[in-house]
């Protein structure tokens, strides 16, 4: 729903009256609807976060302020040579109003405005975003998709579609092998070893040659997204970008 700025304004306060909520975050009232389930001190506090921190130029891992790179080169951190996508961009890390929203999410298919505007600024940033041709979300398996009856790494997908020339492909890649759900402490091998051969390609005709951009809430150790691209890659594709809200980062980064 648009609105313009004096109807936002008079919807924002009945909003508040019949319905106040309060930011899942810090407590504080929310003001706007535009905002979902944080206010808006929490969401400038991610965003301007975003603005000043160096990131992994492939991975989105953010880096020490002394990280340097040449001129002709982007920012790497060395830890992710090896996965198979060219690029990743999120919004910032798994924390405060963006944390709050995925567990939202995971629960009702819904993005707030403001989300969604984030999610649209940082497809922008995403290095030869121009040459995406398709969103590809990461697929549930069937049986947690009947479980939650929504996938919500689609809902992501077709929020960044609305003005854009991009075809949502939620057909092509499928999950066949139920993965066991990560728990906290289990490391990147662990993780990679619960994803292997978990997805596949039914349609190899609809990503031929296409440069694909695939979809998630939230980027971890990256086992899921590599395995997922490894195996769009195999099946043809020309090469695989990565989008998600969120990026989680290891302790000794926080």
């Amino acid at each position: 729903m648009a609105l313009g700025f004096p109807f936002q304004r008079i919807f924002d306060a009945a909003l508040v009256m019949l319905y106040p909520a309060s930011c899942r975050v810090c407590g504080a009232g929310i003001e706007s609807w535009r905002d979902g389930v944080a206010c808006a001190t929490c969401w400038e506090e991610i965003e301007t976060a975003a603005l000043r921190e160096r990131r992994c130029g492939k991975c989105a891992l953010p880096l020490p302020a002394s990280a340097t790179a040449s001129a002709l080169e982007r920012l790497r951190c060395g830890k992710c040579e090896e996965m198979a996508f060219v690029a990743a961009a999120a919004c910032g890390r798994y924390r405060g109003a963006l944390r709050e929203s995925v567990l939202w999410l995971k629960r009702r298919p819904q993005l707030a405005p403001r989300l969604q505007e984030l999610l649209r600024a940082s497809f922008e940033q995403l290095e030869s975003a121009d040459a995406i041709d398709s969103i590809v979300p990461v697929p549930l398996h069937p049986d947690r998709a009947e479980e939650r009856t929504f996938n919500q790494a689609e809902v992501i997908a077709r929020a960044l579609g609305p003005g854009r020339p991009l075809q949502v492909d939620a057909a092509s890649l499928i999950r066949v092998r139920p993965t066991e759900k990560h728990r906290v402490g289990m490391d990147a091998r662990e993780r990679a070893r619960t994803m292997e051969r978990a997805f596949r390609v039914r349609a190899p005709r609809l990503i031929e040659g296409r440069n694909l951009l695939l979809v998630d809430d939230v980027m971890t150790t990256a086992s899921t997204l590599h395995e997922a691209a490894e195996t769009l890659l195999a099946a043809g594709a020309g090469s695989v970008r990565v989008l998600t809200i969120a990026r989680a980062v290891p302790e000794f980064l926080h």
